[in-house]
């Protein structure tokens, strides 16, 4: 399984501006990044929060990155938390509801595609692997305005610990990959 920033692949695969990293100190973008909201900056993490959520059972894993309709595949993501989650973009995004889910609905396609692109053998096990080790960058890239750790019932989605970085930092999400990954 090759390793890739997926969240860099999905983007130029749809041509967003780049998306910042977020201060862990401040739940800001970094200085020097850009720092208004636009719809690249949500969608993407968003959907990939929901993607690592997902894959975390390997059956659900499969039906996901299988599934054919992109209508439904909002609805796997996030049940009956789509429509919150589709407004807390929309409101980030400063853009209407229903451009935010089109827009969402294909960049989920998108990321299915470059996941199954990157993962020769699209099968449970493999997936779940593959968002085991995109979880930090993920993570490192959400704006906490999302409210994405109250939305899907996990708060250590937005805790500060998640996007920081540096080698002790570096060390700890290895160490949590591994138990992550442990079933």
């Amino acid at each position: 399984m090759a390793s890739i920033d997926l969240i860099e692949e999905v983007r130029k695969q749809i041509g967003y501006k780049p998306i910042p990293k977020i201060d862990p100190n401040t739940q800001a973008s970094k200085p020097g990044e850009r720092q208004l909201p636009d719809l690249g900056n949500a969608v993407i993490p968003a959907l990939l929060v929901g993607f690592y959520k997902h894959t975390r059972n390997e059956i659900q894993a499969t039906e996901l990155i299988n599934e054919d309709n992109p209508d439904r595949t909002l609805d796997i993501l996030f049940g009956d938390q789509k429509n919150n989650i589709i407004q807390s973009v929309s409101g980030y995004a400063c853009i209407p509801e229903e451009k935010a889910e089109t827009e969402m609905k294909n960049t989920a396609s998108i990321i299915k595609k470059v996941v199954q692109k990157e993962v020769k053998q699209t099968n449970g096990k493999t997936i779940s692997a593959f968002f085991s080790d995109q979880r930090s960058n993920i993570l490192k890239h959400l704006p906490v305005e999302l409210n994405m750790g109250e939305l899907m019932h996990d708060p250590a989605i937005d805790d500060r610990t998640n996007k920081m970085e540096g080698p002790m930092s570096g060390f700890m999400h290895t160490i949590e990959k591994i138990f992550s990954s442990a079933k």
